[in-house]
């Protein structure tokens, strides 16, 4: 059972508070101002407790543009529990692997921010493969052996990270 300090925020309120990080691909229904921000590590559990798939592979995303949330990942899965921090695990690893594919446009638009993100489950998760591509593979069917759903999990992964960029070419372009 959730306690009030567990309950899922509303994905627009989560969506608002994206936007404010520069996580600005996902759409909202309504024009709702973000409530005060919450701890880095309140927002990256929030993430995954979202109903919406869309929401909570944000959490790539938040993870890419904002890297130095990585430290604050300890803290946020005291916040979870069972599944959402088995997911939180998985998607976690997928940024890990992500930034490492999607190294060089990140360094261009984070600049001074970049930081690695540290792989904290992929020898937990069993993730294996001498390449990024190979990597995110082994994550993608280990994600579909534990959770059962016969899902393109790399596709997923790989769609959070590439709307984060094609994001922020277009907000580079609109800003020349």
């Amino acid at each position: 059972m959730l306690t009030t300090a567990q309950t899922p925020q509303s994905e627009e309120q989560v969506i608002a508070e994206l936007e404010r990080l520069g996580v600005r691909y996902l759409s909202r229904q309504f024009e709702s101002v973000p409530a005060a921000p919450r701890a880095p590590h309140q927002l990256l559990a929030e993430l995954i407790r979202q109903p919406s798939s869309r929401v909570r592979a944000a959490l790539i995303s938040l993870l890419l543009a904002h890297p130095e949330y990585a430290a604050h990942t300890p803290a946020a899965l005291k916040l979870l529990q069972g599944e959402q921090a088995q997911n939180f695990k998985f998607f976690y690893t997928a940024a890990v692997h992500l930034q490492a594919q999607f190294e060089n446009p990140l360094r261009v638009f984070l600049g001074r921010r970049f930081q690695t993100l540290p792989d904290l489950f992929s020898n937990e998760l069993g993730v294996t493969g001498d390449s990024t591509t190979a990597r995110l593979q082994s994550l993608a069917r280990l994600h579909m052996q534990w959770n059962g759903v016969r899902l393109n999990w790399a596709g997923t992964y790989q769609s959070a990270a590439l709307h984060l960029l094609r994001r922020w070419e277009v907000e580079k372009q609109w800003n020349q």
